[in-house]
């Protein structure tokens, strides 16, 4: 056990390595948030040029975290062979995991990392979600290790409407809770850091987390994607400059449509007022006494040009991103399943890859869980994975048509259910009960038939009758 000394010296440490992650994760989440990108305006520009570039913020990055993140969906934990879910399962609803893992892959697609910590509670184990702008872990060897040497984690206690900043600091086999202090002015955003001071260090109690019965820092990590350079890397980071350099060619857009959208007035040989020139503008005739003043036109700005950038633009951050173009772009006319799955080809590559890894977490998790709640047999690794929704783009017609050929060569139908779009686990394990209910009434009345030709006697044939006459 740490002492006190130890645990702020520590928690001091990490708080410093924290804020300077922080700066990097913020811009990320601003850029995804569309709060930043804004082009720049020269200085003494009109108030109204200022609030075209407030507005010129044409958001791409969000579609693209929610074309990965709405794509991923656990339904069910089991072995392959397995007809029901694994007794780890239990915990997954009872933590409401079904709506919650959202929150796992929205900031790892967009940060790199997400984390999620299993500690003990009343009625089991309680999984809590965090952002790496929430929680920071420490690895010995972060290529490797699947469990952090220590994790530090923050909140905002809100409790009698009086913001406190609160944490606990975890290892292998303590939780530490942490008093942070009061939080003067509130911050906007939540994961934003405030000024850092331990108040109070409260007692330390066991959670009780191993894995093949060694102590471990009850934290997951969750990650999006793995290089031997950066380790971690998220979706949003390869795209700031393109989401920039589309917001600066919307902006000029705008500009154009704000003031060159429309045939433009040009009046010689005449000066008015301000009130005036305003109504001259919003006069479709105009008179003049003078012979001297002509009035004459400006054709209108073409918006073609920019509008075919920005389609371009857009492409290419789907093409980069590998995710269909449809999704950001936005045109889809009459296009056949066959079709769509083509275009979402990629993006369902690399959804398999995010699978694999967060498919690993999941179950990484869910053994850990296991542990803390004394089941050793359920902590065991014993091949069980976590079940993905298929949200791959196919023909319904001819998925079934599939399974109706593979339950024609023998396939049980139970095992081919899972591989039916759009249906969930509570789905199957009512088709399967409903299937086994078929099957014994089915086999009763065999028995009953068998029986009942056992015991009636034989009706003799007619030629025994002819014989016995």
């Amino acid at each position: 056990m740490l002492e006190e000394k130890e645990i702020r010296a520590l928690v001091g440490d990490m708080w410093t390595l924290h804020l300077s992650e922080l700066v990097w994760l913020d811009q990320l989440y601003e850029f995804t948030k569309g709060l930043r990108g804004r082009p720049e305006v020269p200085e003494g520009a009109l108030q109204e040029v200022k609030d075209i570039a407030k507005l010129s913020v044409k958001n791409v990055l969000g579609m693209v975290r929610d074309s990965f993140a709405q794509n991923l969906s656990v339904v069910g934990y089991r072995r392959a062979t397995a007809l029901q879910n694994d007794p780890a399962w239990a915990m997954w609803q009872r933590n409401r995991m079904d709506a919650r893992q959202a929150e796992v892959y929205r900031p790892a697609v967009t940060y790199g990392s997400a984390y999620a910590s299993a500690l003990p509670g009343a009625n089991g184990p309680v999984f809590r979600i965090r952002s790496p702008r929430q929680m920071l872990a420490t690895y010995v060897e972060p290529h490797l290790d699947a469990w952090p040497q220590y994790a530090l984690e923050t909140w905002v206690d809100k409790t009698d409407a009086k913001p406190r900043r609160k944490g606990w600091l975890l290892d292998a086999e303590y939780v530490y809770p942490l008093d942070l202090g009061e939080i003067s002015s509130l911050p906007t955003d939540p994961g934003r850091a405030t000024p850092f001071s331990i108040v109070d260090v409260g007692e330390p109690w066991r959670h009780g987390a191993t894995d093949d019965g060694e102590p471990v820092c009850p934290v997951v990590r969750f990650v999006n994607d793995r290089d031997a350079d950066d380790m971690i890397i998220g979706e949003i980071a390869p795209l700031l400059v393109d989401q920039q350099a589309i917001n600066e060619v919307n902006f000029d857009r705008l500009i154009v449509v704000r003031f060159g959208a429309f045939p433009q007035k040009v009046i010689t040989g005449w000066s008015g007022s301000r009130s005036e020139v305003l109504r001259a503008a919003a006069s479709s005739v105009m008179a003049f006494e003078d012979d001297n003043v002509k009035a004459t036109n400006f054709a209108a700005a073409s918006l073609d040009g920019y509008n075919a950038v920005l389609e371009e633009m857009v492409a290419a951050v789907a093409m980069k991103a590998q995710i269909s173009p449809a999704q950001v772009v936005g045109k889809m006319i009459n296009l056949s399943a066959e079709a769509l799955a083509a275009a979402e080809a990629n993006q369902q590559r690399k959804l398999a890859a995010k699978r694999e890894s967060f498919g690993e977490s999941w179950e990484q998790l869910l053994r850990l869980g296991a542990a803390i709640d004394g089941d050793e047999a359920t902590a065991i690794d014993s091949g069980a994975e976590v079940i993905w929704r298929d949200t791959e783009a196919r023909s319904f017609g001819a998925v079934i048509d599939g399974l109706v050929k593979l339950a024609g060569v023998g396939v049980p139908i139970e095992a081919l259910l899972s591989m039916i779009p759009g249906m969930t686990q509570q789905q199957i394990v009512a088709v399967q009960n409903s299937l086994q209910s078929r099957k014994v009434e089915g086999l009763v009345e065999q028995l009953r038939l068998n029986a009942a030709a056992r015991t009636t006697p034989a009706m003799p044939s007619m030629d025994q009758r002819a014989l016995s006459g």
